[in-house]
Parts: C-alpha cells; structure tokens; sequence
C-alpha cells in the first residue's frame, strides 16, 4: 500500500468502516476471489449499485493494489450543498464498464451505462456530482484524466427530434483522449472528440470535434481559446 492509500485510509477512516459490507460485496462481486481477497476497491456506503457483476464491470489491471480503487469518497466546495449518493448502472439494455487503474469516482457521481461501452483509463479521476450517461454508442475516456465538480458528459439526445417527417440520430460516440482537464460545469454532448493535453474551460459546452491538441476550449458553443496548453496538478 502506497502513502497515498495510507492518507486515504487515514482520512476516511470512519466512512470507510461504516462502507465495509458494500466494499465486501463490491470486490466479490466484480472481480475473482484471488483478487477481491486483496480488496483493491473501496466503495463507500453512499453507492447505489444496479447491474453490477463481473460481465458489466471489467477492471484491466490484474496485480491491483489494496485501495487503488475508490468508488463515492471525496468530496468539494460544493458538497454542503449536495447529496452525497452516487450510481453507478449498467441498465437492462447491456452494456459495459471497463476501467483501468487507480481509479476514483468522487461522491455524488452518476454513471449509467445502457446498449454501449464505457471505457475509463488509468488514472481516471472525476469530482463531485460528475454525470455520464452512455447510452447506444460508446464513451471513451483514456489516461489520466480529470473531470471537475458538476461535469456532464452525455452521448445521447434522451429522445428523437423529428426533423421534416425524419428522426434524427439519437445518440453518437465520444472520445476524450489521454490527460485532458476538464473543468467544474462543463457539458460535453454527442459526438465530442477532444485531443490529448488538452483543457476545457469552466462552463463550457462542447458539442463538436476538437481536432487539435494542447489547447484550451471554452464558451457555449465552445471553440479554442488559446493553444500551446497543457496542465498539471
């Protein structure tokens, strides 16, 4: 167990306690007993789990480490004012949810998965309230990624807009490359494609291609701000 782990565990010694019975059933349920016994998964009390099982949630890395992975623990400046349940569904339709390592979904994340695959890097990290409904075509997320408190990402409509006795498609896949930042309140729709090293600016709205890399994006619409950008934490 790495120092970060340590802190972690130090940090949330309480609510980890009190989340001892779904880590339990989290780990068996999802991963084989040679590596659920090493409960590399944390999952706090506040997670509500639908369709849930070693079919739906794949975990690439077979040598994880003890609390590398955690699920519904952390928090923001927002949270006072939020509820910290998260979701995470694989709906009746099917579907997949593949992760790499060192994962951590923040509280009062929601992740629904439905006739689609969604695919989290290493290294994936999102914050509070973080929405993503994968639904019909896929969502691609790669390494060490970053989303901010309140980021929707949606690669469907919900419902079909009829356009001259036509409907239109419904849903499209999205892709965001390896260590892209995006910030607190942005949305990203149908259809997004954002390079690598890239950031999206607070509050944006990103409903198309990003074909560059290391530049910066904001605005509703978005559209590049600034290039020669990446970030680190």
């Amino acid at each position: 167990m790495n120092q970060y782990s340590k802190k972690f565990l130090k940090t949330h010694l309480v609510e980890i306690i009190m989340s001892i019975p779904k880590t339990i059933y989290f780990n068996f349920k999802v991963l084989p007993v040679s590596q659920a016994i090493k409960f590399p998964y944390i999952v706090s009390y506040h997670v509500k789990l639908s369709g849930i099982n070693r079919k739906t949630f794949l975990t690439n890395d077979k040598d994880l480490s003890t609390c590398s992975m955690r699920i519904g623990f952390g928090d923001s400046i927002t949270s006072r004012r939020e509820s910290p349940k998260s979701l995470l569904c694989v709906e009746r339709g099917g579907g997949v949810i593949q992760v790499g390592k060192n994962l951590g979904l923040s509280q009062g994340c929601v992740i629904c998965v439905n006739n689609a695959k969604l695919i989290l890097g290493n290294k994936f990290r999102c914050n509070y309230s973080t929405t993503i409904d994968c639904s019909d075509a896929d969502i691609e997320i790669g390494n060490d990624v970053v989303l901010g408190w309140n980021v929707t990402i949606k690669n469907n409509d919900g419902h079909h807009v009829v356009e001259n006795g036509k409907d239109s498609i419904i849903s499209k896949k999205i892709v965001i490359k390896d260590h892209v930042w995006v910030c607190a309140y942005s949305t990203l729709l149908k259809g997004t494609l954002i390079q690598k090293n890239s950031v999206v600016a607070y509050g944006a709205l990103v409903t198309n291609t990003i074909d560059r890399e290391n530049v910066l994006y904001g605005g509703v619409p978005a559209k590049m701000i600034k290039e020669n950008i990446s970030w680190r934490e």
